[in-house]
């Protein structure tokens, strides 16, 4: 699963990417999309090492989220489009899911701003 995990990320990482090379007009750069990178994979490790604890894990989707959020402003709202709002949701969900949690709903939107 965790093959499954990063597969996803790299997905995700790659398509932000690539819109930077096709357009001129993109209102964040490759070190934003690194900083996604960097926010995700905290994440991703902080889940990987939480296996019992379901308050533990929805601080750990909190901190992520408020992250993305201000990183996201930095961008003009821009790194963090639709696509990749429920890329990242999913991706998300399939970490909790292998870390053994099983939330109901979009357990994102109560800090979500994008």
């Amino acid at each position: 699963m965790e093959n499954q995990i990063d597969a996803f990320k790299c997905k995700l990482l790659h398509d932000m990417t690539d819109f930077i090379k096709n357009t001129d007009c993109a209102d964040y750069s490759e070190k934003q999309v690194g900083d996604c990178a960097r926010l995700l994979e905290i994440f991703i490790t902080a889940m990987s090492e939480n296996n019992t604890n379901p308050a533990l894990a929805l601080d750990h989707v909190k901190a992520l989220v408020l992250s993305l959020n201000v990183l996201n402003a930095q961008c003009q709202h821009s790194l963090i489009e639709t696509g990749q709002r429920e890329d990242i949701c999913e991706l998300i969900d399939l970490v909790l899911s292998v870390a053994g949690f099983d939330f109901s709903g979009d357990v994102t939107e109560e800090w979500r701003e994008w």
